[in-house]
């Protein structure tokens, strides 16, 4: 069985000030490691998070000097660089997954390689994203398997929306908003509906 990874930020439980230099250390680690992450593959660009760190930092200091509204907007800065460093977290693992060194990968990116406690070898399935909104979903077929049970999520795995029933090992989802985080698993139908898959994510293009 492979070691599967995680990329791992762990900026939730850093100061305003942590968050600043941990999304720094990140953006710089990948714009070295254009091997793994050349920049036209990113799914949002450096210079919108580097942005995001600009504006967390002055939002910082105007909250240490006591503007009016400074804490609440600090806050809100701080939601919006969250938010896009996670993106890019999704795509850092994606692209590990992808490879055959996933450990490196991870850890080019700036972030922490850590061991996915609920990993088994399940048949995996494939995940593509073709461009213009559109996620193609591949399986393996087994021998006794006729069809297979589609599932996407929106929100990482919490809720799960039937994608297909299909006797199709190939399917496609299509019209889906560019730089959205989907996960997928699916499910074989033999004589009786097996278990579901291992959950893979990919980013939309």
């Amino acid at each position: 069985m492979n070691t599967k990874f995680k990329a791992a930020l762990k900026m939730n439980a850093l100061t305003p000030d942590g968050k600043v230099n941990k999304a720094q250390a990140v953006v710089a680690s990948i714009q070295a490691a254009t091997t793994y992450f050349p920049a036209n593959g990113l799914p949002i660009p450096l210079a919108s998070i580097t942005a995001s760190i600009n504006n967390l930092h002055n939002a910082i200091y105007s909250a240490s000097n006591g503007v009016a509204g400074g804490v609440s907007n600090m806050h809100d800065k701080e939601k919006i660089l969250l938010s896009q460093c996670n993106l890019l977290r999704a795509y850092v693992e994606m692209v590990a997954h992808a490879s055959l060194d996933p450990k490196t990968v991870i850890e080019a990116a700036g972030m922490q390689a850590v061991i996915s406690a609920g990993y088994s070898a399940v048949t995996e399935l494939t995940i593509t994203a073709l461009g213009n909104g559109a996620m193609q979903v591949s399986v393996p077929r087994n021998t006794g398997e006729a069809a297979f049970i589609y599932q996407y999520s929106t929100d990482g795995g919490t809720t799960w929306l039937e994608l297909n029933y299909s006797k199709l090992a190939t399917i496609t989802l299509n019209n889906q908003t560019p730089a959205t985080v989907l996960h997928f698993r699916y499910a074989p139908i033999s004589k009786t509906k097996g278990a579901f898959s291992q959950i893979k994510s990919g980013i939309v293009l």
